[in-house]
């Protein structure tokens, strides 16, 4: 909305059978607008007067409405205020702003609540680049570096929670900034029923008018061509204008090979993070936050357990969290490990096996060797210390598919060439490779 809105009102209101000669001449026509946007418009009177006049019951109606008909009928705030005073035009604004934002912020309509923010969000290897970058996007909404922010992966690694935790923190950090989470079913739901009845601008409005766009699972705009070119519209919109937008996804934007060319690569104009499933520990720390928030208690056999055998994303091990909960609860606190293995059982499919740890690897390499697990991760450098930890790691890269940094950490802090070295050593053995693939038939 611009000041031709009031313009094209002005020339409504000449003609209004409400409104008299006199006072459209020397009251209505000497109005001039004070600020516009697409939410508010502040209508500024030259005198104390002629701000009376306008501000009231009968006159005030009729301009509103002459305002929102110049405006094909989209909802729109009128204020008065007296000519020059800048501290009434920022009070209405901030006003009308901060009415906007409760309503566009209400968690029923767009999701947004308390229970996804960064502070209860777990930070593991899996997600640690994802979970600073989402930070910063909070911080500094709209720069170039970073919109669109596109996080992607299975389901259920923490991709909304990351998400949702962009969006709360961005409303605390800018309560002036009007926020939108909304699914991509929901955009295209709500785009389906302008076509029906063929009115475009509020959506349009709604979704073209905020500060941030959270879009969740964008790969839903597949095969749905007239919303790919509705989306592509928002999506250039809000970036011109430098706000910014969040997207999910189940896939990298270069495999989305069947949505719009023009999409996909604005995709990849933004930043993109590959959220990982969550390793041994990210588990274990989700795991055991969850018992500390509902002082339940649990030793740590079981706990190791249940994070060695729930393995696939956040959502699963959450499942088994609560199922687990209700069972201690029911037995007063009473489970035993037989007792964990069989609650779990329908959880983990028939021919699964358990899910390896770096310490589980080092105590079966250790056990191998004849030796100790803490000489594994020790300074210690005798050739026979050297190749077990050398097996040890080779078996962490490439069954574990641990990253080398992860892997020189767990092994007394060691650098990722070291490591990298060591498992080149373990290539090239053939005694040495063997010993490893006989570790992992005896440990699987």
């Amino acid at each position: 909305m611009d000041s031709t809105i009031w313009n094209n009102a002005l020339k409504l209101l000449r003609f209004d059978n409400g409104i008299d000669s006199v006072t459209y001449d020397s009251i209505i026509s000497k109005t001039t607008v004070a600020f516009c946007d697409n939410e508010v418009l502040v209508l500024a009177a030259r005198d104390e007067y002629s701000l009376g006049l306008v501000k009231g019951q009968k006159l005030s109606k009729i301009i509103t409405a002459a305002i929102r008909a110049a405006n094909n009928d989209n909802p729109v705030s009128v204020k008065f205020v007296l000519a020059g005073d800048e501290n009434a035009v920022r009070a209405s604004v901030n006003s009308e702003k901060k009415a906007a934002r409760s309503e566009y912020s209400d968690p029923s309509a767009f999701g947004l609540s308390n229970e996804y923010t960064f502070a209860n969000f777990v930070v593991g290897d899996c997600n640690r680049f994802a979970h600073a970058s989402a930070v910063a996007v909070s911080q500094k909404p709209g720069q170039r570096q970073r919109n669109p922010f596109y996080l992607w992966g299975n389901s259920g690694l923490g991709k909304t929670h990351l998400m949702k935790a962009i969006g709360n923190a961005i409303l605390t950090n800018f309560p002036e900034k009007r926020v939108i989470y909304t699914t991509c079913e929901s955009f295209t739901n709500a785009y389906i029923e302008c076509i029906n009845s063929k009115k475009f601008e509020p959506f349009r409005a709604k979704y073209r008018g905020v500060d941030v766009l959270l879009i969740d699972d964008i790969q839903f705009l597949i095969g749905k061509e007239g919303v790919q070119q509705e989306f592509f519209n928002t999506f250039e919109a809000l970036i011109s204008a430098g706000k910014q937008i969040v997207i999910t996804c189940d896939r990298a934007p270069s495999n989305l090979t069947t949505l719009d060319n023009r999409l996909t690569s604005r995709f990849q104009d933004g930043i993109m993070f590959d959220v990982q499933p969550p390793d041994f520990e990210t588990r274990k720390a989700i795991f055991l936050s969850k018992l500390k928030d509902d002082n339940f208690q649990l030793s740590d056999e079981i706990v190791n357990y249940v994070c060695e055998n729930i393995t696939d994303n956040i959502r699963q091990l959450n499942g088994a969290y609560k199922t687990i909960s209700s069972y201690v609860t029911l037995a007063n606190g009473e489970l035993s490990m037989e007792d964990i293995q069989k609650i779990l059982k329908p959880m983990l499919s028939p021919n699964e096996k358990k899910h390896l740890t770096p310490e589980i690897i080092t105590n079966a390499v250790a056990k191998y060797y004849d030796l100790t697990p803490d000489k594994l991760t020790s300074k210690l450098r005798s050739a026979e210390i050297s190749n077990a930890r050398n097996v040890a790691m080779y078996i962490c890269r490439d069954y574990l598919e641990l990253k080398l940094e992860t892997i020189g950490k767990f092994f007394g802090g060691r650098s990722h060439t070291t490591v990298m070295h060591g498992c080149t050593n373990i290539e090239k053995n053939k005694d040495l490779k063997s010993d490893a693939e006989e570790i992992i038939k005896l440990i699987t």
